[in-house]
């Protein structure tokens, strides 16, 4: 299977993070208090998308439920700022009652037999677009993997 890439700028997100373990109900949870909470962000620079991003420390899943924004100012108690660095991703599209099947299918045979490696220690993330409906369990959801030849 041929990997589609794309080149991301840089991306600045605010949102709520949780500590957490990959498809963890605390996830679930934290959008619900999000999407409860989202109309407190100033800037926001992508009407109704949002962003899930991931970053790992050793066994523990860093998740943020986010909206990207043009600055980061005014960001609301209890959430924070994430800059999502600039680079090639690779981009996948699962539907929402797929998306743990989909991480294992990437992580576990596309990008090994790709020629692309996924890059240690950067942020990947789902990207929720403007057709999203999250109570549509077939509605389609974006992953983005930073990449780099392997």
């Amino acid at each position: 299977m041929t990997i589609k890439t794309i080149e991301r700028p840089a991306l600045t997100v605010v949102g709520m993070t949780i500590r957490t373990q990959p498809m963890s109900p605390e996830i679930p949870a934290l959008w619900a208090r999000f999407v409860a909470r989202i109309d407190e962000i100033p800037n926001s620079a992508e009407p109704r998308v949002s962003y899930g991003v991931m970053r790992s420390e050793p066994d523990t899943l860093i998740y943020t439920a986010a909206v990207s924004v043009t600055a980061a100012s005014g960001v609301p108690q209890d959430m924070e700022s994430l800059v999502i660095p600039a680079g090639t991703y690779a981009t996948f599209r699962y539907p929402l009652s797929g998306l743990g099947k989909g991480f294992g299918e990437i992580f576990n045979q596309l990008l090994p037999a790709s020629g692309f490696a996924a890059i240690a220690g950067a942020p990947l993330f789902e990207r929720y677009d403007e057709a999203f409906d999250p109570g549509n369990p077939a509605s389609t959801v974006e992953i983005c993997i930073p990449v780099r030849r392997a």
